[in-house]
C-alpha cells in the first residue's frame, strides 16, 4: 500500500511540476518536426518524379565549353532499381549486370565523324608512310601504308593497311628493276586498284563524363577535345540519392546508455538497454 501511495504522490507531483510542461512542449516540437520531415520527404518525392519525367522527354544539349571541348548533356533519372525498371528497362539491365553497389551509371553512344577538312588539317606527315611496293608477280604489287592524325598531345588516330595494284598493257613487257623506267611506255600501262584493306587501327581519345546538379536538375554530361566527337544517345541514373537534410530525420530504436530519474526511489539512475527516440540530427 505504501508503494502505491508513493507512486500516486510521484505521479501527482509530476503532473503539477514544470517538467510536465517541458515534456508536452518537447512532444509538440517533435510532432511539428515530424510533420515538417514528412512534408520535406513528400517534396523530394515530387522533385524526383519531375526529374524522371523530364529525363523521359529531354533531348541532347550540345555546347562548346570555354576550354574548347564539345560537351553534350541530358537530364538523368533518379531513384532505386525498381523505379528505374519502370522508367528505363535497358538502363536497369545495365545496372543489374554490375557486381557490388552501383551508385550511378551512364550509357553513351558516341559517333566519331570527320570530313576531308579535318583530316587534312591534322594529318601527321612525320608518321604517315607510303612504303616500298612489294612485288607479288609480274603485274601485281602490294603497297603497305600508314596514315597518322595527331589532334593534340592526347588524342590521335593511326591507321595501317595495304593496297593491291595491278599493271596491265596490250604490249608484253618483262617487268624488271632494270627496264621498269627505261623501256616501258607508261602511256600504254593501265594501273588497276585491286583492293585496299585496313590491317590495324590505334585510336586514343580523352573522354570526360559524369553527372552534375545544374539549376536544380541532375544532368548527365560527356565532353572531349577529339575533333570528330559526337554523341547520338546518352542516358544515366543516380541510384544512391544523398539525403538533402540531416535535421529531424524521424524516430529510431537504439541500444545505449540513458540517464533518467527513478520516481519510486527518488534519485537519478542510469539505464542500459534499448531506447526509443527521435533523431534531431543525423550524420
Amino acid at each position: 500500500m505504501s508503494s502505491l501511495t508513493k507512486i500516486f504522490k510521484a505521479a501527482w507531483a509530476f503532473l503539477n511540476s514544470k517538467l510536465l510542461g517541458y515534456v508536452i512542449a518537447l512532444v509538440l516540437v517533435i510532432w511539428i518536426a515530424q510533420m515538417c520531415s514528412s512534408i520535406r520527404d513528400l517534396k523530394e518525392e515530387i522533385d524526383n518524379a519531375n526529374q524522371n519525367n523530364s529525363a523521359l522527354v529531354d533531348t541532347l544539349k550540345k555546347e562548346r565549353l570555354k576550354t574548347g571541348e564539345l560537351q553534350y548533356s541530358i537530364d538523368g533519372f533518379i531513384g532505386d532499381i525498381e523505379t528505374l525498371k519502370k522508367l528505363n528497362k535497358g538502363l536497369a539491365e545495365e545496372v543489374e549486370k554490375q557486381k557490388g553497389k552501383v551508385i550511378s551509371l551512364n550509357r553513351i553512344i558516341i559517333l566519331l565523324k570527320q570530313d576531308t577538312t579535318d583530316l587534312n588539317k591534322y594529318i601527321d606527315s612525320l608518321r604517315t608512310v607510303l612504303e616500298e611496293p612489294i612485288k607479288l608477280n609480274d603485274t601485281t604489287y602490294l603497297v603497305p601504308w600508314t596514315l597518322a592524325y595527331t589532334y593534340d598531345s592526347t588524342n590521335y588516330d593511326i591507321f595501317k593497311g595495304e593496297t593491291k595494284i595491278g599493271l596491265t598493257t596490250d604490249r608484253f613487257y618483262k617487268l624488271t628493276p632494270g627496264n621498269l623506267n627505261k623501256e616501258m611506255d607508261w602511256s600504254l600501262i593501265t594501273v588497276n586498284h585491286e583492293g585496299t584493306k585496313m590491317l590495324s587501327r590505334v585510336t586514343q581519345i580523352e573522354l570526360v563524363w559524369g553527372q552534375k546538379w545544374e539549376k536544380g536538375k541532375l544532368r548527365v554530361f560527356a565532353n572531349s577535345k577529339y575533333p570528330g566527337f559526337n554523341v547520338t544517345n546518352m542516358e544515366g541514373v543516380l541510384l544512391d540519392v544523398p539525403k538533402r537534410s540531416h535535421w529531424f530525420t524521424g524516430f529510431s530504436v537504439n541500444l545505449g546508455i540513458m540517464p533518467t530519474y527513478d520516481f519510486l526511489q527518488g534519485k537519478p539512475v542510469i539505464i542500459v538497454g534499448p531506447s526509443f527516440g527521435y533523431a534531431i540530427y543525423h550524420w
